[in-house]
C-alpha cells in the first residue's frame, strides 16, 4: 500500500469515527478509536500513520488538527516534531485569538517529545 492510499483510508477513517462521534455526542469516541487503530498497525503501517497524523497537524481543518495533537502527545510520535515546528511558526505570526495560548502549548509538545527521543 502506498502513503497516499494509506492517507486516503487513515481520513475516511477519521471522518468515520467523528461521524460516529457526532452521533453518540461523545467527542473522546472518536480518539479512543484512533488510538485503537493505531494501536493494531504494524511497524511500517505506524510509520506511515506517523506522517499523516503528523500532515494533520499542518491542515486548516481545526477537528482534525486537535484530534492528531492529541494522537502525537498520547502516543508520542517524535516523527511528528517537525511538523509541530512548522505549526509553532505559523501561530507565532496567527492573528486568531488563541494562537499564542496554542503556540505555547506546541513549544511544550515539541520539548517533551524531543526528550522522549533523547531518552
Amino acid at each position: 500500500m502506498t502513503l497516499e492510499e494509506f492517507r486516503a483510508e487513515m481520513d475516511a477513517y477519521w471522518q468515520s469515527v467523528n461521524e460516529e462521534a457526532d452521533a453518540l455526542k461523545d467527542s473522546y469516541v472518536a480518539l479512543e478509536r484512533l488510538r485503537a487503530l493505531y494501536g493494531k498497525l504494524d511497524a511500517a503501517e505506524r510509520d506511515m500513520a506517523d506522517q499523516v497524523i503528523s500532515a494533520w497537524l499542518l491542515e486548516d481543518h481545526e477537528g482534525r488538527q486537535w484530534d492528531a495533537l492529541v494522537l502525537v502527545t498520547d502516543l508520542a510520535i517524535t516523527a511528528a516534531i517537525p511538523a509541530l515546528d512548522t505549526l509553532s511558526d505559523r501561530l507565532a505570526t496567527s492573528t486568531a485569538p488563541d494562537a499564542a495560548q496554542l503556540a505555547a502549548r506546541v513549544r511544550k509538545k515539541i520539548n517533551e517529545l524531543a526528550a522522549v527521543r533523547e531518552g
